[in-house]
């Protein structure tokens, strides 16, 4: 994945601004992913650089963000899971077999 993200850009326009959220908007909500136990940056996480996109908008790299499956349980930390920042950035997680109930459920909310 982080090297076919790698590969989007300003230039090619595979990669543009975020129009609904600030570069602070989507610093604070990476860090607030951050702070769950286990998660962590698989690539990107850092505002793009050398561009000239006003700073109302947003302007990050492509960023996906590991997160255990434990953590989409609880309605607060749901909702900062699956909030869109309507950008180029994922939450990743994985799954064994005894948790597809589990997903099921997690997908269907």
């Amino acid at each position: 994945m982080g090297s076919q993200a790698a590969k989007r850009n300003l230039k090619n326009f595979t990669c543009g601004p975020v129009l609904t959220w600030n570069n602070a908007r989507i610093q604070a909500h990476i860090d607030a992913i951050l702070e769950l136990d286990g998660a962590e940056v698989l690539f990107g996480g850092k505002p793009l650089k050398n561009h000239t996109i006003p700073e109302q908008y947003g302007a990050f790299e492509p960023t996906a963000i590991f997160v255990p499956l434990k953590h989409f349980r609880g309605a607060k930390k749901f909702k900062l899971l699956t909030t869109e920042l309507f950008g180029p950035f994922q939450i990743v997680s994985e799954y064994a077999n005894k948790d597809e109930e589990r997903v099921l459920e997690i997908l269907e909310s």
